[in-house]
This record gives C-alpha cells, sequence and structure tokens, in this order.
C-alpha cells in the first residue's frame, strides 16, 4: 500500500511541476510577444566624454551598399529633426571610408564627431527609432529592416569608440 500511494503522490508531483513549467513558458513567450521594447531600446546609449570622438566600423565587403544605406539615413533623421540637439549633432558629423582595404580585407570606415555635443545620444538605432520617416510607430518594419542590415554588414570586433580631447592645435 504505500508504494501505490508513493507512485501516485510521484506523479502527481511530476505533472503539477510539468504545468508549471508549461505555464512559465507560455508566458515567456507571450510576454515577449507584446512587449514594447524595440531593437532601438535595447542597444545601450552612445555617448562621448570627449570634445571630439571616431567610432570605428569594420564592415563586410558585401554589404557596404547596406552600411551607407544606414548611415545615410542616420544622417537624414539628424539632419531633418525638429529637435535643435539632433540637428547640432549632425552638423558634426562626417563618414570617411578608408581608401584601402583594412585587416582581413573588411572595408573600413570611421564616423568623425566633431564637436562632440555634450551628453547626446548618437546611438544609431534610438535616433532612426523616434525619427526616421517622422518617427515611431510608422517607421517600425524600415527601422528593424535598417537594423538587420547594419548587424549584417559590421565584421570582426564590430565597432569601437574612441573619445578625444585636443591637446595642441598646430
Amino acid at each position: 500500500m504505500r508504494t501505490i500511494l508513493s507512485k501516485r503522490s510521484r506523479s502527481g508531483r511530476l505533472w503539477v511541476g510539468a504545468a508549471i513549467i508549461a505555464a512559465l513558458a507560455v508566458g515567456m513567450v507571450l510576454g515577449s510577444s507584446f512587449a514594447p521594447r524595440s531593437a532601438a531600446a535595447a542597444q545601450a546609449a552612445l555617448t562621448f566624454s570627449g570634445r571630439s570622438a571616431i567610432v570605428y566600423f569594420a564592415v563586410n565587403p558585401a554589404e557596404t551598399a547596406s552600411f551607407e544605406r544606414v548611415m545615410t539615413a542616420y544622417g537624414e533623421s539628424l539632419s531633418g529633426s525638429d529637435n535643435a540637439q539632433l540637428n547640432q549633432m549632425a552638423e558634426g558629423l562626417k563618414l570617411y571610408r578608408l581608401a584601402d582595404a583594412g585587416p582581413n580585407n573588411y572595408v573600413v570606415y570611421y564616423l568623425w564627431v566633431d564637436p562632440v555635443v555634450s551628453g547626446a545620444n548618437y546611438q544609431y538605432f534610438q535616433v532612426l527609432n523616434d525619427e526616421y520617416m517622422g518617427g515611431a510607430p510608422g517607421n517600425g518594419d524600415e527601422v528593424r529592416a535598417l537594423f538587420a542590415a547594419f548587424s549584417g554588414a559590421i565584421e570582426g570586433g564590430g565597432q569601437q569608440t574612441i573619445s578625444l580631447n585636443l591637446v595642441r592645435d598646430f
């Protein structure tokens, strides 16, 4: 008799445990499906501590057009914004492409920021999410496509940021 009860309680515990796990899994799937966070919101802020900055990008040679499309949309979003701070950020940006192949034949780009707008968030996808095509929510699919293009283009260590302060002007 003791073995029959212990088998029943064990199987009952297994069913309850399985039901709890299933409920948690369904809750996680539904929660992530309806979560309001976008890819842009998940990105960390990009701020600079110096007066000037450089952002280095290693880009897959087959994806340079995609990368340049994203950066063009970024620049147009900054300069076409109604926000004066974003306009000021756009005035200090220049995108350079290395004339020769970089390490591992990557195409190297440098985003030159001079002067840096103190305290401004230069995060590309935050700007695109807020400003591109008039801002959210109408730009959701387009911003996701730009994020995918950017993610597919960046190679070999992605991007590196360098904040600079002028030591001497010659």
